[in-house]
């Protein structure tokens, strides 16, 4: 049973990487959080790393 929710996390991580990227971005509208360019690109990187992620699992659940 373990195994199953392993699985079904790996193959959604891509997009809750891509929503948390999203949220990071719209934590920067905050005018205390304006000035950082750090929340900027951890949003920028975790929306990169979540689109290869989601790309890599469905590419390997295909047969082809």
């Amino acid at each position: 049973m373990p195994n199953n929710i392993n699985e079904k996390l790996r193959h959604y991580a891509g997009l809750l990487m891509i929503i948390l990227g999203a949220l990071l971005l719209a934590l920067t509208r905050w005018q205390a959080l304006a000035h950082s360019n750090t929340l900027l690109m951890a949003g920028l990187l975790c929306i990169v790393a979540g689109i290869a992620a989601h790309v890599w699992s469905i590419k390997h659940e295909s047969r082809y």
